[in-house]
């Protein structure tokens, strides 16, 4: 899929990943992300789904009780175009993908269906 950003501009072919009801905050965040480009977009998506295995990995043993496949669909469902936003603010920097997964700490508190 080729993405427009403004008249005239695109960054290329890149596969858009993610829940389907995320496709238009996720096309969006693209779309408002100031010097971007393919690699950034592709690598947005990864860096989500990377950070969201980390988050699982260090959370703490009371909010144990779901498995990797449920706290992960369970954060993708939730928030995943607003990591993905994240990622792409940080131009998907690996190096910076602690900030992404401090963004999953914070719903592991707030969010009582993540920390059950």
């Amino acid at each position: 899929m080729s993405i427009e950003i403004g008249p005239g501009l695109s960054v290329g072919i890149a596969e858009i990943r993610g829940p389907e009801h995320h496709l238009f905050a996720i096309l969006d965040a693209i779309n408002s992300a100031d010097c971007i480009g393919a690699g950034i977009v592709a690598n947005g998506f990864g860096m989500v789904e990377h950070a969201i295995s980390v988050g699982w990995g260090i959370r703490p043993d009371a909010f144990a009780s779901l498995t990797f496949v449920q706290f992960h669909e369970l954060v993708r469902d939730r928030y995943y175009a607003d990591l993905y936003e994240h990622a792409l603010a940080i131009r998907a920097d690996y190096g910076r993908i602690g900030e992404v997964v401090a963004d999953i700490a914070v719903a592991l508190l707030n969010d009582p269906q993540l920390n059950s």
